[in-house]
């Protein structure tokens, strides 16, 4: 699950510039590139330091000949073998949309931003395993087209969005207006924009109807496609967000940070802590650690979701002393509560002593193995969760599986032995 180094999905063609280069080239360098953000390097004393620049930030600046030092912020970087969901999340934490990759050595080898996310949740499994209906915002903020710039400037600042759907007069969404948008076409124009008239009064331009300034036609996904479909269409049409819609009626909004928060409750859903009850066998605790850690992350990515896993060990001895293990694992997804076995496969001493054989003797070249009876439990439940798997998807992915948990769990169960 997004799991490949982060340097598999960056650009490591990088533009960059210095800290004294005008807004004015920055800005046609960003507008000839797409870009939405560049890398500033500042070189002191031999060392690089690496700071990052918004378009955003740049049209708000306050001159063209201004330098973007005066605006730069000093960049989180992320190292290149950082597994693409770490990446996701260390962005999120930081509040950025894009990070400068760096090597072993502190270099410059590339940078990632929510674009190149965008392309690589398009093609995730678990992506297109949701649908864009668990992550969407319902209650979408939506202006009419007829209403001026400014209210659509106000209406974004009030609820700290970047974007607003226009609606016509019977509430159907016909194009969409960004804050990126005002600042280009009304604030800092390539050309004027022509003052309408109305009733023999010159109109401001924050007063203008926002339909002069909205992209059209309405790029929308479905309320039946997936985040998937969502991550696609937003890296195909270079958009920030998109309406999900029913018909013609605006149903939600799902943006690329919606993606990136959600891929980063991913991680946070696959660290799950195992509660272990028993004790481990010694000369395989480590062994049994990592087979545990290795089972319990292929359990989540194929549930989706992990409430909780509770492993309870029990140890006898048979007759010739030598130890032997029950386990009983425990995983409850919010579908369902699986439970699996690890036993030995038969009771050795007994089948020996019944064939006459020498129980002593044999046992001390044969003993129940502690690793395979922990792999036989984890694995059955792994099973278990394929086999619903495989059961409800493709044709019923999305629906709630309607089954009762296999038993109650009894927390009497897992007392801790002395």
């Amino acid at each position: 699950m997004l799991n490949e180094p982060v340097k598999e999905i960056m650009t490591k063609d990088v533009v960059t510039v210095t800290p004294d280069t005008p807004v004015s080239k920055a800005l046609g360098i960003m507008e000839e590139n797409g870009f939405h953000h560049l890398i500033v390097v500042d070189n002191k004393d031999g060392e690089e330091e690496y700071y990052l620049i918004s378009i955003r930030d740049l049209l708000l600046a306050t001159s063209t000949h201004e330098e973007v030092a005066s605006l730069m912020y000093k960049a989180h970087c992320i190292h290149e073998d950082t597994p693409v969901i770490d990446a996701v999340c260390e962005m999120l934490e930081s509040g950025q949309r894009a990070a400068p990759i760096v090597n072993d050595e502190g270099k410059l080898v590339g940078i990632v931003t929510d674009y190149d996310i965008m392309a690589r949740a398009a093609k995730s499994k678990i992506m297109k395993d949701t649908k864009v209906t668990k992550i969407m915002t319902r209650n979408v903020i939506t202006i009419n087209e007829n209403d001026s710039i400014g209210k659509a400037r106000a209406l974004m600042r009030d609820n700290n969005i970047g974007r607003l759907v226009v609606v016509d007069d019977e509430g159907n969404p016909i194009g969409m207006v960004t804050e990126v948008d005002i600042l280009k076409k009304v604030f800092k124009p390539k050309r004027k924009m022509t003052v309408g008239e109305f009733k023999g009064e010159k109109v401001p331009r924050m007063g203008q109807p926002v339909k002069i300034i909205m992209n059209t036609p309405l790029i929308t996904i479905s309320v039946d496609d997936t985040a998937a479909d969502a991550a696609r269409v937003m890296q195909e049409y270079d958009i920030r967000g998109v309406p999900v819609v029913k018909g013609n009626a605006l149903r939600g909004i799902v943006t690329r940070l919606d993606i990136i928060k959600y891929i980063a409750e991913l991680k946070k859903g696959a660290m799950i802590e195992v509660e272990i009850h028993g004790m481990l066998d010694p000369e395989f605790k480590d062994l049994a650690e990592r087979i545990i850690a290795t089972e319990v992350k292929k359990m989540v990515k194929q549930a989706g979701k992990v409430h909780w896993i509770k492993i309870n060990i029990k140890k006898d001895r048979d007759k010739g002393g030598l130890p032997y293990y029950k386990i009983t694992t425990y995983v409850k997804t919010p579908n369902k509560l699986y439970v699996g076995e690890g036993r030995p496969k038969a009771s050795l001493p007994n089948k020996l002593e019944a064939e006459g054989e020498d129980v002593a003797y044999t046992s001390e070249h044969e003993r129940w193995e502690f690793i395979d009876v922990l792999k036989e439990s984890l694995e059955s439940v792994l099973r278990q969760i394929e086999a619903d798997f495989e059961k409800y998807h493709p044709k019923y992915v999305g629906k709630v599986i309607k089954e009762q948990m296999q038993e109650e769990f009894n927390p009497e169960e897992f007392k801790k032995e002395e």
